[in-house]
């Protein structure tokens, strides 16, 4: 239990990081921009990054999402997207809301992941539909502009005005857009939903 409150306090910390700078956590990405290393630059994990691996190995769902966090952003050790999508999909096939939000996330624009907006639409729909605001705003986008699903501006208003209602700014900014006949404004998450743990 200490452990994980340790490592619980690190990960807030570079999550609020991540909040005040624009890309991969500079404390975790120095000099490392493309998430390829040589093996005489290859930083070792953190400590609280090796607990995390263990825990995720045991199949902690939590801990395979936090640690696909880490190696998204190369935060306690160096960034590996496309192994940080691995732990993300194992998160998510396991019911994790988060990594399914962030996995939809990923696929809609390509970050990490080829480009497909079916699959954006269906990791987004699985996670809008337990709640998830991100995905909740991101879903509207897909239909709203017609990508991975055929455009329904209905179903763009519900999910906008569910994610809205629970505050999320940039789901009313859609929504304005959407109700304004400005159908093309609307922007997904200005923020990764990965990183928003």
């Amino acid at each position: 239990m200490k452990r994980r409150r340790l490592l619980m306090t690190w990960l807030a910390g570079f999550v609020a990081t991540l909040s005040t700078s624009h890309g991969p956590c500079a404390a975790g990405a120095k000099g490392v921009e493309s998430g390829t290393a040589t093996s005489s630059t290859r930083a070792q994990p953190t400590a609280e990054v090796a607990v995390l691996l263990k825990e995720a190995m045991r199949g902690d769902v939590q801990a395979q999402y936090d640690l696909a966090v880490a190696l998204d952003c190369g935060c306690g050790v160096q960034r590996d997207r496309a192994e940080a999508v691995e732990w993300l999909r194992n998160a998510a096939d396991r019911g994790h809301v988060g990594a399914q939000s962030a996995l939809g996330w990923k696929y809609m624009t390509g970050d990490g992941v080829p480009q497909d907006d079916k699959l954006a639409f269906a990791w987004l729909r699985r996670a809008a539909e337990r709640g998830n605001t991100s995905a909740q705003n991101n879903l509207g986008i897909l239909y709203a502009q017609g990508r991975g699903v055929e455009a329904d501006p209905a179903e763009a208003e519900k999910w906008f005005r569910s994610a809205a209602d629970k505050g999320a700014a940039d789901a009313q900014r859609n929504l304005e857009a959407l109700l304004g006949g400005r159908r093309r404004d609307v922007r997904r998450s200005s923020d990764l939903p990965l990183r928003r743990i």
